[in-house]
């Protein structure tokens, strides 16, 4: 299982990413926003590599008939671990202390990738975690009775 530190990091970088609705943006969010936070200052940095988004939408059962509840699960494998602005493999004693200092991590699989990270940012490696992690977000609402006029959509 992800250590805490990497499931917090990873909850919070999506609650403040663009919604799935919007995938371009979404995106370019993930290439430019690390897990490290927008402060850091850390030679190595990691992103998330893809996501695997599940949405769904199911009856509230507590909200009468037109109640609905809206699922968001994002899921994620693989991350890139950037040497941030710097062309060359950063070693594997300085990826290893900082995988265990700041995430607990020792993962299963790294993989060397030959292009830099997006627009440039430096060397990457392929980070494979034996347990992905997990972000899931649900919102309850209400839906539209098209035949009656009756329900109005809320959220809360």
């Amino acid at each position: 299982m992800p250590s805490q530190a990497l499931t917090d990091a990873y909850g919070t970088l999506l609650s403040r990413a663009p919604a799935p609705l919007f995938a371009r943006a979404r995106q370019l969010y993930l290439n430019k926003y690390c897990l490290d936070g927008r402060t850091t200052q850390s030679k190595l940095r990691l992103f998330v590599m893809q996501e695997t988004l599940d949405e769904r939408v199911e009856t509230d059962q507590d909200a009468g008939p037109l109640g609905r509840i809206a699922t968001l699960q994002s899921s994620t494998e693989e991350l890139a671990l950037v040497n941030w602005q710097r062309d060359e493999h950063p070693g594997q004693t300085l990826i290893e202390t900082y995988l265990q200092q700041s995430w607990q991590l020792r993962p299963s699989l790294v993989t060397a990738i030959e292009e830099p990270w997006f627009r440039n940012s430096g060397f990457q490696l392929r980070i494979t975690l034996q347990q992905p992690l997990t972000w899931v977000r649900s919102s309850r609402y209400q839906e539209i009775d098209n035949q009656s006029g009756k329900g109005k959509p809320t959220k809360s």
